[in-house]
């Protein structure tokens, strides 16, 4: 039950640290499409402690805060981005663009607070 609940919180923390500020413009595209993935995958920081790496092959690994991690596999189609976090049953979907070195997840309809930036290192 404790690993449940420690999911469950390290689901909406990564969600939160995804929306939580920020600015953009957008890419995307299906995750058959080398070239448009190609612009996510890599490592991408909010700042040292915190930051998101994503894997060709549809994998990936996050740091939050220097001390909350794990793994999630991903899905992307038309800018949306869907992350399924290891030990959580619920997706996490959001609206997202690359721009040269910045990842932005772009709060709106779907997404809480204002507009995230991510920066590749």
């Amino acid at each position: 039950m404790k690993k449940v609940i420690f999911s469950m919180i390290a689901v909406v923390i990564m969600a939160l640290t995804f929306v939580s500020c920020g600015n953009g413009g957008n890419n995307g595209g299906d995750k058959g499409n080398d070239k448009q993935q190609q612009g996510l995958v890599g490592s991408w920081y909010y700042n040292d402690n915190t930051y998101y790496t994503f894997n060709a092959d549809g994998t990936g690994s996050y740091t939050a805060y220097g001390n909350l991690a794990g793994n999630f596999t991903y899905t992307e189609s038309e800018g949306k981005l869907t992350l399924n976090y290891e030990g959580s049953t619920i997706p996490t979907e959001l609206n997202y663009k690359v721009e040269g070195k910045t990842l932005t997840i772009l709060a709106g309809e779907s997404n809480i607070g204002s507009d995230t930036e991510y920066k590749r290192k």
